[in-house]
């Protein structure tokens, strides 16, 4: 199946080509990139069975209806234009999604919730990576093939039931902390699937009935870490396989 990867232009460097679609392609999926022009949306959607939301920027608050806080990070909004719009047309086609850090933020921008801008402002002594100093590290290493580096990580707990936990065939289980901003209002007809055990904050949400997932963590990276995570990507590839075996293109 073709999987239509929507990424980031910034910060990234050769990670960028790599870090998402290593594992689409290892659960036998073909990334490809998806152009950020909303023109392109239609013919690109006609193509692919599935769309990746991956990590980057702050999403703009002005998206959300809030006015920019001290703590916001740099944002993209040419990408949230696109996004946003990629989203509400996937989403009326029926096609899996998932999403990554920033992509569970922009799911649920694109449903009508809001986002806490930064951590600290609800929970305080949440795990994170101020500066994305480890989180360097770790682009580093998954470029050129080494094992990942110690970095901050925290405990969840999953609904049963759920997507993710019948893939990854637990309800606990330990994930990255890089993220700085979190879901606050959650978007309609989601539902939360996954929170943090310390604070209770968010940490992924499915779409029901749908195949729809999007976690807070850098899943692109967990499968390097724990194997279990690879499921997360079979189910995915498996969903777009279907979906396109189900399409009339």
């Amino acid at each position: 199946p073709l999987i239509g990867v929507s990424a980031s232009v910034h910060d990234f460097g050769d990670y960028g080509g790599v870090g998402v679609h290593r594992p689409v392609l290892a659960a036998g999926g073909l990334p490809m990139a998806l152009p950020q022009l909303v023109d392109a949306i239609g013919p690109a959607l006609d193509m692919v069975d599935a769309i990746v939301l991956a990590p980057g920027r702050d999403i703009d608050p002005r998206r959300y209806g809030q006015e920019p806080h001290a703590l916001l990070a740099a944002t993209e909004p040419q990408r949230d234009a696109f996004e946003l719009a990629l989203v509400e047309r996937a989403l009326e086609r029926g096609l899996p999604i998932l999403g990554m850090c920033r992509g569970v933020q922009l799911l649920n921008v694109a449903l009508g919730g809001t986002l806490v801008q930064d951590v600290s402002l609800v929970a305080d002594g949440h795990p994170s990576d101020p500066g994305w100093a480890r989180w360097r590290e770790v682009e580093a290493a998954s470029v050129a093939g080494l094992p990942v580096p110690a970095h901050p990580r925290h405990q969840i707990s999953i609904s049963p039931g759920s997507i993710l936990a019948s893939a990854l065939g637990t309800t606990s289980i330990e994930v990255s902390s890089f993220h700085h901003q979190v879901i606050d209002r959650v978007g309609s007809g989601l539902d939360v699937v996954a929170r943090s055990v310390s604070d209770g904050l968010p940490e992924a949400v499915e779409l029901p009935g749908r195949p729809v997932l999007a976690v807070q963590w850098e899943l692109q990276e967990e499968w390097r870490v724990d194997p279990r995570f690879a499921a997360v990507f079979d189910w995915f590839v498996g969903v777009a396989t279907n979906f396109g075996a189900g399409a009339d293109k």
